[in-house]
């Protein structure tokens, strides 16, 4: 009798040990793996192009090293499945309209996925969150009209060059415009180039739009929309086009001081002139 009382004792610490033994490594792996709120899905974040510090961001929580891979992890973000990010160190000559064409977004997108208002505020250096797709747009529901008795009659719907015409009429001297705003480098092939800027609101199509010297030559631009904010350099070199560079193709410079530049668009309308100082 006294050996069965001795082995139940026995048995009985055993049973306390391992569920104490039990309870210490669940507190302990909840206490490294913390579990995620429900609903929530973890995106790893990689910094597009690689190789950029992670020492350089010390903004950006749970950096890690560079992994054997060569891409740069720098942690988690809890985002809703239709709106993942993608994480973008800004470089010089960088804006927002050149980074909507490079991801195929719009600038708008951009703007509401970093809580921007003003997009020319870009820095060299600065991150910024890139959504994978376009966010999904809101529509307000429509108000309906008050009917007057008496009928006016409606107004044709000729189609003319520039952005539609909707019920949200664009406020004068906020039209889609180009701008011609420097040339520099004037007379050196290797970095002459003429610089382009947009003002105004909505986006605006190049395509068929031309250059000209006044000396019979002439640049075609290909089929580019220019986003508000967005800059264009057209350099004289022959190069590879680009986002944010476009190439002429020449073999000389054809800049200098007094020279009249001319820019038209695709119905030979002039859009813009500059002078070279």
């Amino acid at each position: 009798m006294r050996q069965v009382k001795r082995l139940f004792y026995i048995i009985l610490l055993n049973v306390l040990i391992s569920g104490i033994t039990v309870i210490v490594v669940l507190q302990v792996w909840q206490r490294n793996h913390p579990t995620l709120p429900a609903g929530s899905t973890p995106v790893v974040i990689i910094v597009t192009p690689t190789g950029a510090d992670a020492s350089q961001n010390p903004d950006l929580p749970g950096t890690k090293p560079p992994t054997d891979t060569g891409v740069l992890v720098i942690g988690t973000i809890q985002v809703t499945p239709t709106a993942r990010m993608l994480v973008y160190q800004v470089k010089e000559g960088d804006s927002l309209g050149a980074l909507a064409i490079q991801f195929n977004l719009s600038v708008e997108d951009l703007l509401i996925a970093n809580n921007l208002t003003d997009p020319d505020s870009l820095y060299a250096g600065q991150i910024i969150y890139i959504p994978t797709a376009p966010l999904p747009k809101v529509t307000d529901t429509p108000t309906v009209p008050t009917v007057v008795a008496s009928r006016t009659p409606r107004p044709s719907a000729t189609p003319t060059f520039g952005p539609t015409i909707t019920s949200t009429a664009t406020e004068p001297g906020q039209e889609p415009q180009v701008v011609i705003g420097t040339v520099i480098g004037a007379g050196d092939l290797d970095i002459e180039h003429v610089v382009l800027n947009r003002t105004g609101n909505g986006d605006l199509s190049l395509s068929g739009w031309r250059l000209e010297d006044g000396a019979g030559k002439e640049y075609l631009f290909p089929r580019l929309t220019l986003y508000k904010g967005g800059t264009i350099n057209l350099y004289t070199r022959t190069g590879q086009d680009s986002v944010a560079d476009l190439f002429w193709g020449l073999s000389s410079p054809i800049w200098r001081t007094g020279k009249l530049i001319s820019l038209f668009d695709a119905q030979d309308n002039l859009r813009a002139t500059y002078t070279v100082p």
